[in-house]
């Protein structure tokens, strides 16, 4: 029997923040915040990692190609413009030496 892995849902919740996968779209507390898709790719893999740490060598690999630097600082970049857009009260944080995690 072939094993199959869960459906993952296409709005995903947490701290105050949805995101629809399917519509791309990202609303904190009932109001639409706009992203690239680089910072959408970047909050969809915090909020599928549901509170654990994700280093900025997955997110490398997931949101940017194989051909990316892995010496860059655009995740330190790209966190910090999310950061800014999602505004207070802050979610997400960084775990030093590690990654990101979202509250």
């Amino acid at each position: 029997m072939r094993r199959t892995r869960p459906a993952i849902p296409p709005i995903l919740e947490r701290s105050g923040i949805r995101l629809d996968t399917h519509r791309r779209a990202v609303m904190r507390d009932d109001k639409a915040i706009d992203l690239s898709r680089k910072e959408f790719g970047v909050l969809e893999e915090l909020m599928r990692a549901d509170g654990g740490v994700v280093s900025a060598e997955h997110l490398l690999e997931k949101v940017w190609d194989e051909q990316i630097d892995p010496f860059t600082n655009v995740v330190r970049f790209t966190m910090m413009n999310v950061r800014r857009k999602l505004g207070d009260p802050p979610v997400i944080d960084t775990v030093q030496g590690v990654g990101y995690r979202l509250k």
